[in-house]
């Protein structure tokens, strides 16, 4: 079930923060491993792919970035995975890949930290919005 509270802005823009119970439907599109550092210049986490252009960084990880398309934003998103959030979601894919459905992304609070979670929805009905047209009409 999607549980929205309020407002939605922070479900649609490119990093997904939703709130514990809320969930978002999202399709795989690529994983990417990285390495992430905070920048206390920019006051942001920047993604770099080399070990040296860490030097400026404070808490530096590696990290996957797992891009998503995001139903809710109707664009691309990335969710930044540890290594139990990255097994954990290739376990779900899997199954998806054998049983189709469609797969939810939510945070749980876990010993005081959010931890990304996803579920497979099983049945879930797929709605398709096809017109029945000619190629030659549209050219």
């Amino acid at each position: 079930m999607i549980c929205l509270k309020g407002s939605t802005d922070h479900l649609t823009g490119y990093f997904l923060k939703p709130c514990e119970g809320e969930e978002i439907p999202i399709n795989f599109i690529d994983l990417e491993d990285k390495i992430a550092g905070w920048s206390p210049e920019l006051k942001r986490t920047l993604y770099v792919e080399d070990i040296e252009d860490t030097e400026e960084l404070k808490r530096v990880r590696d990290v996957t970035l797992l891009k998503v398309y995001n139903w809710l934003g109707d664009g691309e998103s990335v969710i930044e995975l540890s290594d139990p959030e990255r097994m954990q979601f290739e376990d779900v894919m899997n199954e998806f890949v054998k049983t189709g459905g469609e797969i939810r992304y939510t945070r749980k609070k876990i010993n005081g930290k959010m931890v990304n979670m996803f579920r497979l929805e099983k049945g879930t009905p797929v709605k398709r919005n096809v017109k029945e047209r000619l190629l030659s009409d549209l050219l």
